[in-house]
């Protein structure tokens, strides 16, 4: 009778270490909401590198942070408009890591409506080419198959800033 408490408690102790853990972590994320994305990163210097890639501009975030969420968000609008799709409610996350190695230089992963980023690699057509598979993802009830989605994010590489020049 005594073994049940005694792995009850043991249990307990378990999860309430796993919570701390978690949350720990979860202390060292920082984020940049904008209207469409929730940009995750570890360090400031990540941030300022991506949205540089992204937009060609040094931001100060302490006074540019409309316009660097604009940008962001500039992207993701013209991405729909390309597609003609926009889905309801639209947001995806955005991992930033630092330095890029090997493999995708920048991924979208379904499941968990996230695209991870490397901050040193990243360009507005890169980041434009996943927002697109982001998009597709959330506007049909079933995603299409990756190689339909393929064909539809490379319309978008090929037609994203033609309307400025």
């Amino acid at each position: 009778m005594t073994r049940k408490p005694r792995l009850r408690f043991r249990i307990s102790i378990v999860l309430v270490a796993l919570g701390v853990w978690a949350a720990s972590c979860y202390a060292q994320e920082k984020h940049f909401t904008t209207r469409y994305t929730d940009i995750v990163y570890e360090d400031e210097v990540l941030l300022k590198e991506f949205l540089w890639h992204l937009t060609g501009k040094r931001y100060t975030l302490a006074a540019d942070t409309g316009e660097a969420k604009g940008r962001v968000d500039r992207i993701v609008g013209r991405v729909e408009d390309i597609l003609d799709m926009r889905p309801k409610g639209f947001n995806v996350r955005v991992l930033l890591y630092p330095r890029y190695d090997q493999g995708y230089k920048a991924s979208y992963i379904h499941g968990i409506r996230t695209i991870k980023v490397y901050t040193d690699v990243i360009t507005d057509g890169i980041f434009a080419h996943e927002v697109a598979h982001a998009v597709i993802s959330a506007y049909f009830q079933t995603p299409p198959p990756r190689n339909t989605q393929e064909i539809l994010t490379r319309y978008v590489d090929q037609h994203l800033w033609e309307d400025y020049f």
